[in-house]
C-alpha cells in the first residue's frame, strides 16, 4: 500500500518535471521574444 503511494507520487513528480522542462521554457521564450526590443539588443 505505501509502496504504491510512493510510486504514484514519484511518477507525478517526474511527469511534472518533464512538463515544466519542455513546455515552460517555450512559453518563457515566447514571452521574451514578444517584447519589441529590436534584433540586436542581446535578448534573444
Amino acid at each position: 500500500m505505501i509502496q504504491e503511494i510512493l510510486a504514484y507520487i514519484t511518477l507525478a513528480v517526474a511527469v511534472l518535471f518533464l512538463l515544466k522542462k519542455f513546455f515552460w521554457k517555450k512559453t518563457a521564450k515566447a514571452k521574451k521574444n514578444s517584447k519589441s526590443c529590436g534584433d540586436d539588443c542581446g535578448c534573444h
